[in-house]
């Protein structure tokens, strides 16, 4: 997961006594629950998954159109109360997972020498995801995000199990399968939240926990994302989807076309984009996956889009609305963007909700201006401009794969400033989530449930 939401070891007695770290806090009181029934949740609609766009190493479709969201119904896994892994998936969920740095990558020219990695690498990530996965308390009622743990352990068996002729079609299979992951992720934690709220969970602690347990999730898929890719796209390109000399204004210029020629099917007045570099000509390129800057800025832009369109509408102002400006700069270390509006910013009250999973400007979330929590997820429509309440999180996980990060800066009534910060060396290593043994962990969450269960029948004999 990102660094702002690493997990906090927590010892036995602890968890036993109750002194926990707010973090896991709603964890442990959530697990001593009972399990009651769910409603359904409204679908909402979501833009094309990366994985859709970089399989073949293209920029095409990155803002495409909407595909199938996919249904629980396709996997049969349903385990019910109590899961536990066993056998070869305990045994991977045990190891640690290994990062690999571009370097790395690019070193490995042949889909064959990636091919021996994947085999041994992908395989270490499915178990962990599905250790963590078991991890959460109701998830026997959460269908969704049932089927995902299916699908990642039928993957984790396809990739054991295969043979060196047809793991390119393994891969294609798993990917095909991880195109609307994000989607049922996010829908089922959202019913999930839903549930705890229904017994009395505080919102603020569940989406607390909610958005670290998608953070760490979605950080994983990045880094198996990536990997597959790269095999992909390997037999198409000696360096795959891996751009050595990538030039962020040319990608800032074709996330800019895109989503301008988007804006224009939704508002009446569109503002232009400006691009300028500042820097050093030979501190300009860098080595980068192009596809996720792309993503990073597309969905920065959209943002940016829709608050100046609305606010300039808003204002009765007549002509076309202040240009939007994105500023890359750079030295030999970093690249810096640099995306700006006035399209009058966030309400300082909203701030601290941007990075969350839950909050979309569109739904209509409620928040209470005296302490600045959420008081309402609201149920409005979602638009390709608005309301998926997953771009700016995921933005973030991008940019921290990368090696980088993501920021803003937003003065209410004026405008927003988005920072992102790119290293241009390519021994950085792939940004992987803080590893834990999540078998370990479920144990003495076990002993600790049985402890209590102990101590109960004995004060009440």
């Amino acid at each position: 997961e990102s660094p702002e939401s690493s997990p906090v070891p927590v010892s036995a007695m602890a968890l036993i006594s109750g002194r926990v770290p707010a973090g896991h806090a709603v964890v442990t009181r959530i697990a001593r629950r009972g399990i009651s029934s769910i409603g359904s949740s409204v679908t909402p609609f979501w833009p094309t998954e990366l994985d859709a766009s970089v399989s073949d190493g293209s920029l095409k479709n990155s803002l495409g159109s909407l595909g199938s969201l996919g249904s629980a119904e396709r996997t049969a896994f349903l385990p019910g109360r109590g899961i536990a892994l066993s056998g070869d998936l305990a045994d991977f969920a045990g190891r640690k997972p290994t990062p690999l740095s571009l370097t790395e990558i690019l070193g490995m020219k042949t889909p064959e020498r990636l091919q021996s990695i994947l085999q041994e690498e992908l395989p270490v990530r499915l178990a962990n995801r599905i250790a963590h996965l078991d991890m959460l308390p109701d998830l026997e009622d959460m269908s969704d995000i049932l089927s995902v743990r299916g699908d990642f352990s039928a993957a984790f068996q396809e990739v054991r199990q295969a043979k060196p002729e047809d793991f390119k079609d393994v891969i294609r299979s798993f990917k095909k399968r991880n195109e609307d992951h994000a989607l049922r992720l996010t829908r089922g934690m959202a019913a999930w939240s839903d549930l705890q709220r229904t017994k009395g969970e505080p919102y603020e602690e569940t989406r607390a926990f909610v958005d670290s347990f998608l953070n760490r999730l979605f950080l994983s898929r990045i880094g198996m994302e990536t990997l597959t890719s790269q095999y992909l796209a390997l037999s198409k390109c000696p360096d795959g989807m891996v751009d050595v000399t990538c030039d962020p204004c040319k990608v800032c210029a074709s996330a800019a076309k895109q989503v301008t020629e988007l804006a224009g099917e939704y508002f009446a007045s569109v503002p232009r984009v400006e691009i300028s570099f500042h820097g050093s000509e030979k501190a300009r390129k860098l080595p980068l996956i192009p596809h996720y800057l792309f993503y990073i800025v597309a969905e920065l832009l959209k943002n940016s889009f829709r608050a100046v369109a609305e606010t300039h509408l808003a204002s009765g102002a007549t002509g076309n609305p202040e240009p939007l400006q994105i500023r890359v700069a750079c030295d030999e270390a970093q690249v810096a963007l640099l995306i700006m509006d006035r399209g009058g910013g966030i309400p300082f009250e909203r701030q601290p909700h941007v990075w969350s999973y839950m909050y979309s400007t569109a739904r209509g979330n409620q928040i209470c201006q005296e302490t600045g929590h959420m008081l309402d997820q609201g149920t409005a429509s979602p638009t390709p401009f608005s309301g998926y309440g997953v771009g700016l999180p995921l933005s973030r996980l991008y940019a921290e794969y990368l090696g980088g990060s993501l920021h803003l800066m937003s003065m209410p009534n004026f405008g927003t400033h988005a920072y992102l910060f790119l290293q241009q060396s390519s021994d950085r290593e792939e940004a992987l989530p803080n590893y834990v043994n999540w078998l370990r962990k479920r144990k003495l969450r076990e002993e600790i449930q049985h402890y209590e269960s102990s101590e109960k029948i004995a004060a009440a004999s």
